[in-house]
């Protein structure tokens, strides 16, 4: 005679993260640990076992690459090699923001590049099973060039926005004391891709198109009455463009890539934004508090690590696939500053003002 009831053995089942975060929310309403359980078929210790690592759940949720990685993952376990996996995370963000197609085995070339170059520690395959991990983690998935576009997820964009309305209500902040910040990558040596052309020509050369580049990190506050000192990242410590970079009117830093990674980030958060927003606040005379809101990019560290020590001026993080919609900086900003490069260069290449009064206008 078959058993049931109480006796009989409850079949094991592993929630995605997505649905940890979805106990977390029903918790926080007051939802009971037992009626949770029933639920999701899940012992009662596994649902306290989730409340706890509440900060945990929520730090990987806000650094995640995609909706798509949170509803399928079920694990908060990283790579073995995290170093490898951060800078193909930055690779592939890079190049598919410029629109070029990737292939899987474009990631494992890349991967060996990377493996090599950094001097990780430890014997690396790029096989399969490591390409699937990869895909796996960040919610990477294979589209036809001509096929889907990729969109902007709007229910989350919703949520956000109330979010961010209680985070605003809950530190009483102004306009002036909500920040933005975002990198882009800054091509300087590109040409035009059109020309004039006199009536006698029939075509113009082509010529091979420059790759050199420099990461640029622009911030502001919502008024727009504070705007910080461009952040640009260079592969040179010391380019030999410049006698002293400390001169520039920007904040310089060099990356072996020219990317931007935790330890710039960190380094720029609390030696640059954390000392020129409190003068801001101080001169205006605005409350020592500030946020600064930040795409959930791998280079930007955990949000507990960003804070002021009297944690007055902190970090948060927008929702994945919300950022084309939701981050102020896309919205034109980036776009016109790189527009006022490309004029000031031409100009200059005319000998008609220099190149350096572009940054004074920034």
């Amino acid at each position: 005679m078959q058993r049931t009831g109480v006796n009989q053995k409850r079949k094991r089942n592993v929630l995605t993260i997505e649905q940890k975060m979805e106990i977390l929310k029903r918790f926080e309403k007051n939802t009971s640990v037992a009626v949770l359980a029933t639920t999701y078929n899940i012992g009662k210790q596994t649902v306290r076992d989730i409340i706890k690592k509440k900060a945990e759940l929520q730090s990987f949720v806000a650094k995640a690459d995609s909706a798509k990685a949170i509803s399928d993952r079920k694990s908060l376990k990283g790579s073995t090699f995290r170093e490898l996996d951060d800078a193909m995370t930055r690779w592939f963000l890079q190049k598919r923001s410029e629109g070029v197609p990737i292939s899987g085995h474009m990631c494992a070339r890349q991967a060996e590049m990377f493996h090599k170059e950094l001097k990780i520690e430890g014997n690396f395959s790029a096989s399969s099973g490591w390409l699937y991990r990869f895909k796996k983690r960040h919610g990477i998935r294979e589209l036809a060039v001509q096929g889907e576009k990729l969109s902007a997820d709007n229910v989350a964009m919703v949520e956000f926005c109330y979010d961010l309305e209680n985070l605003i209500k809950e530190h009483d902040l102004r306009p002036e004391q909500v920040y933005n910040g975002d990198e882009t990558g800054l091509y300087w040596k590109a040409m035009p891709r059109r020309t004039l052309a006199a009536g006698s020509e029939s075509s113009a050369p082509g010529f091979k198109v420059s790759k050199d580049r420099v990461t640029v990190l622009c911030c502001a506050n919502a008024s727009g009455t504070h705007k910080l000192k461009l952040a640009v990242i260079g592969k040179s410590k010391n380019p030999r463009a410049f006698k002293n970079v400390k001169t520039l009117p920007v904040d310089y830093y060099n990356q072996k890539a020219a990317w931007m990674d935790r330890v710039i980030f960190k380094k720029w958060f609390f030696e640059k934004f954390i000392p020129q927003v409190g003068d801001y606040l101080q001169e205006n005379n605005l409350p020592p508090k500030a946020v600064l809101l930040l795409d959930n990019a791998p280079s930007h560290p955990d949000v507990e690590q960003l804070k002021s020590a009297d944690g007055n001026i902190f970090a948060a993080y927008f929702p994945p696939n919300v950022t084309s919609i939701a981050q102020p900086m896309d919205q034109g900003v980036i776009e016109t500053m790189k527009r006022l490069y490309r004029k000031d260069l031409m100009l200059q290449m005319l000998g008609e003002c220099d190149f350096m009064e572009f940054w004074k206008l920034t």
